[in-house]
């Protein structure tokens, strides 16, 4: 008797439940994969960089923004006026401009006033965008552009210190980062080396709708693929019958 390579009917209602529940499974743990790679974290934003509590002493605070960027080499932070303390002395937890003010207010040290000068503070915006956290743009977009706030300040050991809490423009289709990063400064040559950073992203819509979104896509697609080897199996068998007439 010619060995069957495909089961019955019978057999295949029996596979279908644990196909369906696999699917399942696998489009649960895409969907967050997907938010993940999509987001940069898992149901909560991260907390503000742990590098910041290593600064102990506070000596500025500058509300900044990229000067004209038409050509890159140009591209530099100066102050945004803008900004004052007073429009966010009550800071929003899910706004990410204002994170690092919320951490400054949790821990005592949210001043009353902005610093309005970068006098004296060495160059950020290049070794920043030089840093391995920021992000490539999409076609037709750009990193360039960026605003954020610029804390000064000393370890415990007297060590100068620059925190940069940034959110950049548009990278892609209603995508934007969110940058923190720490750097050292060398007090006499005024140079700045990299230490510590991470990124995030957000959506103009809700990011927790995101997961749900994916894993529907994936279902769908899922799905498709079994309708497809259904379709294939089936006319395999039928392929075979007729050759056996």
């Amino acid at each position: 008797m010619t060995k069957q390579f495909f089961k019955s009917k019978k057999n295949r209602v029996k596979v279908a439940p644990f196909y369906f529940l696999g699917t399942f499974l696998l489009a649960c743990l895409g969907s967050l994969w997907l938010s993940y790679e999509t987001l940069g974290y898992l149901f909560e934003r991260p907390a503000v960089l742990d590098a910041a509590k290593t600064i102990v002493k506070l000596d500025r605070l500058i509300p900044v923004k990229t000067s004209d960027c038409d050509r890159r080499e140009q591209c530099k932070f100066i102050v945004d006026t803008s900004q004052t303390i007073a429009a966010h002395y009550d800071p929003q937890p899910h706004r990410e401009e204002e994170r690092l003010l919320l951490y400054l207010q949790a821990m005592g040290k949210l001043p009353s006033s902005f610093d309005q000068n970068l006098q004296g503070i060495a160059d950020l915006h290049t070794p920043l965008m030089q840093s391995p956290i920021i992000a490539m743009p999409s076609p037709g977009f750009s990193n360039k552009y960026l605003g954020g706030v610029i804390l000064i300040g000393e370890t415990a050991s007297g060590e100068k210190r620059a925190f940069l809490s940034i959110s950049g423009s548009q990278i892609a289709e209603d995508y934007y980062p969110y940058y923190e990063a720490m750097f050292k400064i060398e007090p006499r040559s005024q140079t700045v080396q990299y230490l510590d950073g991470q990124r995030f992203f957000s959506l103009d819509f809700d990011e927790t709708v995101l997961p749900i979104v994916y894993f529907i896509l994936l279902m769908v697609v899922f799905g498709i693929i079994f309708v497809i080897i259904l379709a294939i199996s089936k006319g395999i068998q039928y392929w075979r019958r007729s050759r056996n007439r």
